[in-house]
């Protein structure tokens, strides 16, 4: 979940030097589409003046009837007033080609600064789609890295719940064992001891060992680890557990983490421990032998695995139960 926080972390940074790049896309679009509008507006109002100017010039020629510009000539009573007549021709013909010229240029620079101003807005529109698009990322990864974090917290505040629970647990346990060994038989003279037959002895089921004992990796936290006291033997619901050497009941009730919990003293300080039974095991103060039924497999405790919690207890410290089985 930490690479996943920092895959988010890594996407909101990102997301948000988009969203910054994108504003000043359309800031300088804007500026851009300002200044177009401006010179859109001048070249229309030089397009204008100038189709004024050329109005009046043909208003002029309407006025001077049918010879237009020829009736100054017609009108000539000398060579030198023909002249003068013909140069005052050619000038307002002159003039009024380029007035006319002029005019279908500022038509053409009219069209074209239209289209850059239409080009402009457009691009504006696009950026504003843009935008709005990588606020909603923005939002989206803002968002997620948020649920992360909450998840993250929840996780940690459960996994300082589950080793507080275990911590509990354990200490419980302890505790039952302390006063178990102040009450724990001596062997008997002549009776085996089961460190005898230590490596020999059998399973109280077969089975899978689903958790191991000591340090194992916490399967609801990655990268976190607990300690196991035992082992948990994979088993069918109903499954007969069996004493693996004769002992004394000396526990045979619920605890709190154990379930149905059945504890048998084997003397010479030897404990061993079975959880997670059915209800109705074999009473305390009960003498069992080896291979006896001391109660069957119960349903799966709430997220926790499935089978018999099994432990061997040396003098109160849990030993590793695979030197001791065949």
């Amino acid at each position: 979940m930490r690479q996943q926080l920092e895959a988010a972390q890594a996407n909101l940074e990102l997301r948000t030097a988009e969203r910054r790049i994108l504003e000043l896309r359309a800031a300088e679009t804007e500026r851009a589409a300002g200044q177009a509008q401006v010179e859109r507006d001048h070249a229309r109002r030089q397009s204008l003046a100038l189709r004024d100017d050329l109005a009046r010039r043909l208003d002029a020629l309407y006025r001077m009837g049918r010879l237009g510009y020829l009736q100054t000539l017609a009108t000539a009573d000398s060579g030198e007033a023909f002249l003068r007549g013909l140069q005052l021709l050619s000038f307002l013909a002159s003039r009024d080609a380029r007035l006319l010229r002029e005019y279908e240029g500022s038509l053409a620079e009219l069209a074209v600064k239209e289209r850059n101003l239409a080009a402009l807005r457009a691009a504006i529109a696009g950026v504003a789609a843009e935008t709005l698009a990588a606020e909603k990322a923005l939002q989206r990864a803002h968002a997620e890295k948020a649920s992360l974090l909450a998840r993250l917290e929840r996780a940690a505040e459960e996994q300082r719940s589950n080793v507080a629970a275990l911590e509990d647990k354990t200490a419980r346990l302890e505790a039952l064992l302390e006063l178990l060994e102040t009450r724990g038989r001596a062997l008997p003279a002549g009776s085996a001891s089961i460190r005898r037959y230590k490596g020999a002895l059998d399973w109280p089921v077969r089975g899978k060992v689903v958790v191991p004992f000591g340090r194992i990796a916490n399967p609801r936290f990655p990268r976190t680890f607990l300690r196991s006291s035992g082992w948990t033997i994979d088993a069918p619901t109903g499954t007969p557990v069996r004493a693996i050497f004769a002992g004394d009941v000396v526990y045979a009730q619920w605890l709190k983490g154990y379930g149905n919990l059945v504890v048998l003293d084997h003397g010479d300080g030897v404990f061993t421990l079975y959880g997670h039974l059915m209800t109705g095991t074999v009473p305390r103060g009960t003498r069992v032998a080896l291979g006896e039924v001391l109660g069957r497999v119960a349903d799966p405790p709430e997220e926790e695995v499935a089978g018999v919690h099994f432990e061997i207890r040396e003098s109160r410290t849990s030993v590793d139960p695979r030197g001791w089985l065949r």
